[in-house]
């Protein structure tokens, strides 16, 4: 079904893969781009009923993803109500999402998550949220945030990052997005950690003749050694968004290069991944020697920005 939608209002697709089942197209919000950079995908979790949920989509150039609700939200910027009607009008049938929960169950389905992990880091199911809106990266207090507290600039960070308005219950919130590769979302601000949807790496190949994967466990890590190296040139990265994510990521990327950077964290979790894919892939090199006297490569980023203002 979003693979209909996107045809009916005008975007051709560049490339279609029968064996993955996927079909690229050039980004709905950046048609003139040389290289395609949208992709609609299986949903790995499709039960076989609702057929708008099917399909994932990403778009790169726009960082917006997700599923066939964020698609309409964020080409035609309305609110999911509207969504459901626009995707009525595209179709010619009226498609109904799964009910969602009462603003009740959703306020106790919270506190109980809130109960059994630390506010300031959680994982927020689908069912629960509703994104109001995604755009490029413009409110100054996230742009501030970035360049204070984590010594990324805007100019680095837009390119990768977007500002996402949501809602959980009755309340507003807002804070930088990074989608990954199945329309989850990593978002940061200066008051919390968290996650939109489901868990899951981000890989980001600007370089396809480059044949060395850089890996980082977060996104700021990653916009921490673009940072740091602003001046080279572009490489491929993989960002697991957790070292949970080691064993997903294997299976994408075993064989695929032929060398591999580690930049992960100086911590229990980052040993461990880094004995993982030492074991399971070749020609790998742990680059933690360079800042084996910090936490993580953004900790490193905001030591090296000290020394130079001290």
């Amino acid at each position: 079904m979003l693979n209909q939608i996107l045809q009916t209002l005008g975007h051709k697709p560049t490339a279609i893969n029968t064996k993955q089942n996927s079909t690229t197209y050039r980004s709905p919000w950046n048609t003139d781009e040389k290289t395609p950079s949208c992709f609609v995908f299986p949903n790995r979790n499709w039960n076989g009923q609702d057929p708008l949920k099917e399909f994932n989509y990403k778009d790169n150039s726009s960082t917006h993803g997700g599923d066939i609700y964020n698609f309409i939200m964020n080409y035609f910027n309305v609110s999911f109500v509207d969504a459901k009607r626009k995707i009525a009008e595209l179709t010619g049938t009226n498609y109904q999402e799964h009910s969602r929960p009462t603003q009740k169950k959703l306020a106790t389905a919270l506190n109980e998550k809130q109960k059994q992990t630390p506010s300031s880091s959680f994982n927020q199911p689908k069912e629960s949220y509703e994104i109001v809106k995604t755009q490029s990266l413009k409110n100054k207090a996230l742009i501030d945030y970035l360049y204070f507290e984590r010594g990324i600039s805007q100019k680095i960070a837009e390119k990768y990052v977007s500002e996402i308005y949501y809602k959980i219950g009755n309340k507003n919130y807002f804070a930088i997005s990074f989608l990954n590769d199945i329309g989850g979302r990593e978002l940061r601000n200066k008051y919390k950690k968290m996650a939109l949807g489901e868990k899951y790496f981000s890989m980001i190949l600007p370089n396809p003749k480059d044949k060395r994967l850089k890996i980082f466990e977060g996104f700021m890590d990653f916009l921490s050694y673009l940072e740091i190296n602003k001046n080279a040139p572009l490489s491929n990265y993989l960002v697991l968004n957790s070292t949970n994510n080691s064993n997903k990521a294997l299976k994408r990327i075993q064989g695929n290069f032929e060398a591999y950077e580690l930049y992960l964290d100086n911590d229990r979790a980052g040993n461990e991944a880094t004995k993982f894919f030492i074991k399971e892939l070749a020609n790998v090199i742990d680059k933690r020697i360079h800042y084996k006297e910090h936490g993580d490569l953004n900790d490193f980023l905001l030591s090296m920005r000290a020394s130079k203002t001290s």
